[in-house]
C-alpha cells in the first residue's frame, strides 16, 4: 500500500511521538521557588533560594544563579532522590488546561511538598501536593501572566528519556536517607538515622564526606556537609 504525502507526514508525526520513552508523568500543582531574570517578583525576593545548591549537582552543589537559567524544574525529592541519574537533566513536558509548553524545561532539584499530599486529590494543598516547581518566568508563562493571583496552578507532565541539560556529576555516589552507608561513612551514621529534618544524603567516598540537604520549612533547605574522618563539624551554606 502506498501512502498519500500527507498521511504519511501525519504517520511520521505519530510515530516520533509515540516513540519519546516516557519515565515518568503525573498530573497535580505548579508553583514557583526561585527566578533569575526577575528576583523580585510578586511582592517578594527569590535572591537566597537563587543562591540554594541543586539536588542534581551533589558533587559542586551548583546554585541556581550558576547554572543561571530558568528552566531548572523540581520534581518529587523523595522520588528524585531515589535514581539522580535517571531524572536529572531530563526533559520535562508541561501542559496546563490541555495546552502543552514547548518550553525547554529539565529536572535540576528536588521539591519537598511535591512528594506529599494525594497523587489523586485535585485540592490544592500548601503542606503538600503533587506537582512540580519553577521559576516565577516559567510559570507565568505557563499559566498566561497569572502566576502572582494564587501562586499554584494545575498541570499535566511527562518526563521523557531525554537528557537536554547535563550536570556532569558522574563521580557521585548517591545514597538514599536511611539506607546502609559504606563502612568509610560510619561517622555519619547516627546523625543521618537521627535527623528526621534531613531530605536526603549523598556519600563520596574518595572526597571522604558526606552532603545532607537539611529542611527548613516549606519550599526552603540547605546543604551541609560532614567530614567522614570522625570530626562532628556540619558545615553547611
Amino acid at each position: 500500500m502506498r501512502l498519500q504525502p500527507m498521511a504519511a507526514v501525519s504517520l511520521l508525526l505519530t510515530v516520533g511521538t509515540s516513540a519519546r520513552s516516557v519515565i515518568d508523568s503525573g498530573q497535580g500543582f505548579g508553583t514557583y521557588y526561585y527566578d533569575i531574570e526577575q528576583v523580585d517578583s510578586c511582592g517578594t525576593t527569590f535572591q537566597y533560594q537563587n543562591k540554594g545548591g541543586l539536588m542534581c549537582s551533589p558533587t559542586t552543589l551548583l546554585s541556581l544563579d550558576e547554572i543561571s537559567t530558568n528552566h531548572v524544574v523540581a520534581m518529587n525529592n523523595t522520588q528524585l532522590g531515589m535514581d539522580l541519574f535517571m531524572y536529572c537533566g531530563k526533559r520535562v513536558v508541561v501542559s496546563i488546561n490541555g495546552r502543552q509548553s514547548d518550553l525547554q524545561l529539565f529536572i535540576g532539584d528536588g521539591c519537598q511538598r511535591c512528594g506529599l499530599g494525594s497523587s489523586v486529590s485535585d485540592i490544592w494543598k500548601a503542606e503538600g501536593a503533587p506537582g512540580l516547581d519553577f521559576s516565577y518566568t516559567v510559570l507565568n508563562e505557563l499559566s498566561g501572566g497569572n502566576a502572582c493571583d494564587t501562586g499554584h496552578y494545575a498541570i499535566s507532565w511527562e518526563i521523557l528519556d531525554e537528557k537536554i541539560y547535563d550536570f556532569d556529576d558522574s563521580s557521585s555516589a548517591f545514597v538514599p536517607l536511611y539506607d546502609p552507608l559504606p563502612s568509610n561513612t560510619a561517622a555519619v551514621e547516627p546523625f543521618v538515622q537521627s535527623t528526621q529534618a534531613i531530605l536526603f544524603s549523598t556519600v563520596f567516598p574518595q572526597k571522604r564526606i558526606a552532603v545532607h540537604q537539611i529542611d527548613l520549612g516549606p519550599s526552603s533547605y540547605m546543604h551541609c556537609w560532614l567530614n567522614c574522618e570522625g570530626s562532628s563539624n556540619l558545615h553547611c551554606i
